[in-house]
């Protein structure tokens, strides 16, 4: 690994003529009360230098310390190209100043959903594959967008440059951004890139909280939610949570020359006089091995000064007491050298890595204990309704809770913390205390409020969620069951989910759009779903639905046509719900949602 951390700067082109918008300026147009190219500007935050290329009046500087550079293309409207060489130019006197190995983000200002995980990611992915030039995003259908794309500074310089050169200077629309192309790209399937290119998208973006299907609603969830305040914690104490900032090393590893192997240190050529000494891991002492001797060694072991390491089936003894390279044996060191795997500096795990034991262990050997973390967001569990009550034999008109018990279990598996579980009774200020949580413990981060969805005459959710300010970002549900769920947040940032009250419409909801919300308030980006093949067609009707499916082997699901509610037997041995949507070709893929099973 290298010592240094990639610079990561964004271009955003924001010049274009919007054309198919029918008079609509598209960075500038409104969706959710942000405009389009702030959307995308947040999601760079991260970056060293972001540069918007445009007119001057397309956006405002972002509030803080963060500034944002602007340019424009010349001639104005001449192409993404020209708009990219605009924007390299202004990058390069800037922050400590680029390298060819750094990477551009250039991004179009077109989108709704985009978020700074996703970007992320696609960094990553550049990073991981030293052979190719650039990465770009695939959207929802499958089609690779240039304008969401991670490249090599120095690739997109000389394919900018070369693009430029094969156009005539007078053209007034210049090259298109495929001819910029490196020899080699990569793409990654990204959520959240579909672009607006015309009215009808843009009315589609500005509605979309409005019963959208479950993946605009993951969409919705990942770019409008705002993540969890980061802190500076312990990582050992930190695991489920992320990392908020990149994991640097602060000492390389190995951070002294080690035998990687037991067998003997040698110096010189040989054959060599072996002393008597040994030298085992742990040890501190000094040991001076003159040219010509070895010394036994242990793996793991500090190799003396000037040595090198033979590994024990590599040598022999002779009957004088000399130490040999055995015939045949490879001419090699196994000794392995300071910063073999990594250098004081390097990162060793982007923003958003879930903290697993691996990374834990990882930082500590790195002399990492404490970072800058986003811990798993903690929910509380509220069950609505009169009738609901602990008793096993409930006299007629009341209902035996039933997903309480078993709710956390599933919630745990989305990436949340349980704070508590709390009963609220059908009453405006039980309502309003479930929502604000009592003056004795810290508010949740997430409020997940079973029942009360529906807009009956008991279902008090939505006059709570107005009382107490919330704003909407899903209000239901494109899907069977789940139609009347919603997605809220609150002035101070908590999330509200609400879900039916059925039990299996209530796990299935949670499902669906629990692992969502987890990763928008710890600084992941949205899942990508897993799909499977059904064993047998299912047909959805004009509505998606959520159904019990069970693995046979080999990708293949069985998926039950029909489900009961009011319980969860239909979830009794089943390993997933299918999410089959309306309208679907027989045979395509289906998302499966895995399930718990403890």
């Amino acid at each position: 690994m290298s010592g240094r951390t990639a610079r990561t700067d964004a271009l955003i082109l924001a010049g274009g003529r919007s054309s198919r918008m029918q008079g609509t300026a598209k960075p500038t147009a409104l969706v959710d009360g942000v405009t389009l190219v702030d959307r995308v500007l947040d999601a760079t935050s991260f970056c060293t230098v972001t540069v918007v290329v445009g007119p001057d009046d397309v956006t405002a500087d972002p509030p803080g310390p963060r500034r944002v550079r602007r340019t424009r293309e010349d001639p104005p409207f001449g192409g993404p190209v020209r708009a990219l060489s605009a924007g390299l130019a202004i990058t390069v006197g800037d922050g400590d100043g680029p390298r060819d190995d750094d990477v551009v983000l250039a991004l179009s200002a077109d989108l709704p959903y985009i978020t700074e995980p996703a970007l992320r990611l696609l960094v990553r992915e550049l990073l991981r594959d030293n052979t190719v030039g650039a990465v770009f995003g695939t959207d929802s259908t499958g089609r690779t967008q240039y304008l969401v794309g991670a490249w090599r500074r120095d690739a997109l310089v000389r394919g900018v440059t070369a693009a430029l050169e094969r156009c005539p200077a007078d053209a007034e629309r210049g090259p298109s951004i495929r001819d910029a192309l490196p020899d080699v790209v990569g793409t990654v399937a990204l959520t959240g890139i579909d672009d607006v290119d015309t009215p009808t998208a843009l009315a589609a973006a500005r509605t979309a909280s409005r019963r959208p299907s479950v993946e605009v609603a993951r969409l919705l969830v990942g770019s409008r939610l705002t993540a969890i305040a980061p802190r500076t914690a312990s990582l050992a104490e930190s695991l489920g949570g992320t990392l908020a900032e990149p994991l640097i090393a602060a000492r390389p590893f190995p951070s002294f020359v080690t035998s990687a192997m037991d067998g003997y240190a040698v110096r010189g050529d040989g054959p060599w006089h072996v002393d008597h000494a040994v030298v085992v891991a742990g040890a501190t002492d000094d040991v001076v091995l003159d040219t010509g001797h070895a010394v036994r060694i242990a793996t793991g072991a500090a190799v003396p000064a000037g040595a090198g390491v033979v590994r024990d089936e590599f040598v022999l003894l002779d009957d004088d007491g000399l130490l040999h390279r055995s015939d045949g044996a490879p001419v090699r060191d196994d000794a392995r050298s300071i910063a073999e795997d990594w250098d004081s500096g390097s990162e060793l795990a982007p923003a958003g890595t879930v903290i697993s034991p691996a990374v834990v262990s990882a930082a500590l050997s790195a002399g990492v204990s404490r970072a800058s973390t986003r811990p798993a967001p903690t929910v509380r569990l509220v069950l609505t309704g009169d009738e609901i009550g602990d008793d096993t034999a409930p006299v007629a008109g009341r209902i035996r809770d039933t997903i309480g018990p078993v709710m956390p279990t599933y919630l745990r598996s989305c990436g949340f913390s349980l704070a508590d579980v709390a009963h609220c009774a059908d009453t405006d200020d039980a309502f309003d205390a479930a929502i604000h949580g009592g003056a004795d413990s810290a508010p949740p981060d997430v409020v997940v409020i079973i029942g009360a969805t529906g807009g009956g005459a008991a279902d008090r959710l939505d006059d709570a969620l107005r009382r107490a300010g919330a704003h909407r970002v899903v209000d239901g549900l494109a899907c069977r069951p789940g139609g009347s769920a919603s997605v809220s947040e609150l002035p101070d940032h908590r999330v509200v989910l609400g879900v039916p009250g059925n039990p299996y419409a209530a796990v299935t909801t949670v499902m669906l759009l629990g692992p969502a919300i987890a990763a928008a308030l710890t600084g992941q980006s949205v899942p990508i779903p897993l799909t499977g093949t059904l064993a047998a067609e299912v047909d959805a009707g004009d509505v998606t639905r959520a159904l019990p499916a069970s693995y046979l082997g080999a990708g293949t699901w069985r998926c039950e046509s029909s489900v009961r509610t009011a319980h969860l037997a239909a979830l009794v041995g089943r390993d997933g719900i299918a999410v089959v949507t309306a309208g679907r070709t027989p045979g395509a893929p289906v998302e499966i949602v895995p399930l718990p099973q403890r």
